[in-house]
């Protein structure tokens, strides 16, 4: 009986975290440093919502934010990118 109250509230609490970070992220969207992306894609292919595309530029191929407008401010591909190419910041 224990066993089920715990993972009942563990759960209850795992999904109310998840409410809370789409609150607060509501107003933000993602943004690329050029200067710091190396072009590894890790970044697209964590991307669930589609936002992030590779694209060709004088430095070679960058990831680039294609599709703002359906971007969560989830921050997976920000974890995924050992490069610190990824911040989050206001809509405009």
């Amino acid at each position: 009986m224990n066993t089920y109250i715990v993972v009942g509230s563990v759960l209850l609490l795992w999904i109310a975290g998840g409410f809370y970070r789409r609150r607060k992220n509501r107003n933000k969207v993602i943004y690329v440093d050029k200067n710091n992306c190396v072009g590894c894609r890790r970044c697209v292919k964590r991307c669930t919502r589609r936002v992030l595309e590779m694209a060709e530029d004088e430095a070679g191929k960058r990831a680039v934010v294609k599709y703002p407008d359906k971007c969560s401010a989830c921050g997976d591909c920000r974890r995924k990118c050992k490069f610190d190419a990824l911040k989050l910041i206001e809509r405009s």
